[in-house]
């Protein structure tokens, strides 16, 4: 088993300038390889305190020269919100060599209007934009060689340099949260990425479609997924869940706030009906007990 972490780059309530947020997770970010972890990993969002992180592979490419031997993931690139697959496909294969080899690429769909709205891009295109741009860029990932003539996507065959440094096979992620995630992360022989959202074995049949459709599609066992949850350590069990109760239930409020999620935004968005259905879930439970809720699925306790 590996163990990562994730930078967030949260600036909760606008508390602190983002200079110094950026400071403070830069901090965090350069104790993750001497502490011992596997992964360091960095999520993409535009535009809000929520997450102030418009360039994964940007950031992990700094990390790259002030690290060794961790690996460097996106968690992930939200491909639709991407207008070229071939700069990702340039900038993906540009930190791999920076980092000798140790970059994992992690893809996501996305799932805030507000941030595909600035974009402009139709959420209800979103999961076909990413099939067309995955297929594109893991071709130019392998080949070093970006072409394509889809529906979104045109690019006149171009050659990649520098070329690839090493073959991503086996170092490729994609979130999957939803029914309609799941197939296609399993078809594409990536590694499936879940966050925190509900009792894990209430995931059980996530998981177990994920391997049957795997060994279906490429004839061997599926990879272990990356489970993504918030861990409060302390040396006091009780400060850890004061603590856990105090700033994971907060936030849960700004991912409540920044997806919309109570709202009806997910009606009638082909694709996203999962969500539209976990929203009606929510207007009817409310948001204290659902912030319990996702407070209890997460971890903490001492050493």
């Amino acid at each position: 088993m590996k163990v990562g972490m994730l930078m967030v780059f949260q600036n909760f309530k606008d508390q602190i300038t983002d200079t110094e947020a950026y400071q403070r997770d830069m901090h965090i970010a350069d104790l993750a390889e001497p502490l011992g972890f596997d992964v360091l990993g960095a999520v993409e969002h535009h535009f809000n305190s929520y997450a102030m992180a418009p360039d994964g592979m940007q950031f992990l490419s700094y990390m790259a020269g002030r690290t060794k031997t961790i690996e460097l993931m996106t968690g992930a690139v939200i491909l639709p919100w991407w207008d070229s697959p071939l700069r990702v496909t340039e900038k993906m294969i540009l930190l791999d060599h920076l980092c000798q080899g140790r970059a994992l690429f992690g893809i996501g769909h996305g799932l805030a209007r507000r941030e595909y709205d600035v974009f402009g891009v139709d959420m209800g295109e979103a999961r076909e934009r990413f099939d067309e741009s995955a297929e594109i860029i893991i071709q130019g990932l392998e080949s070093g060689v970006v072409e394509a003539d889809g529906k979104f996507y045109k690019q006149p065959r171009t050659e990649v340099r520098p070329g690839p440094f090493a073959s991503f096979q086996d170092r490729l992620y994609s979130v999957a949260m939803s029914s309609h995630s799941v197939p296609k992360v399993a078809a594409m022989g990536a590694v499936m990425m879940c966050f925190a959202q509900k009792p894990w074995e209430e995931m059980t049949d996530h998981f177990g479609t994920y391997r049957d459709l795997y060994k279906e599609h490429h004839n061997r066992p599926a990879p272990p997924p990356i489970c993504v949850d918030f861990l409060c350590c302390d040396e006091s069990g009780d400060r850890a869940q004061e603590l856990a109760r105090e700033h994971m239930a907060n936030y849960y409020v700004t991912v409540m706030e920044h997806y919309e999620m109570a709202s009806n935004v997910f009606d009638n968005v082909k694709g996203y009906d999962d969500y539209a259905t976990g929203a009606e879930v929510l207007r009817e439970t409310g948001m204290e007990a659902a912030g319990k809720a996702f407070v209890d699925v997460n971890t903490w306790g001492t050493p």
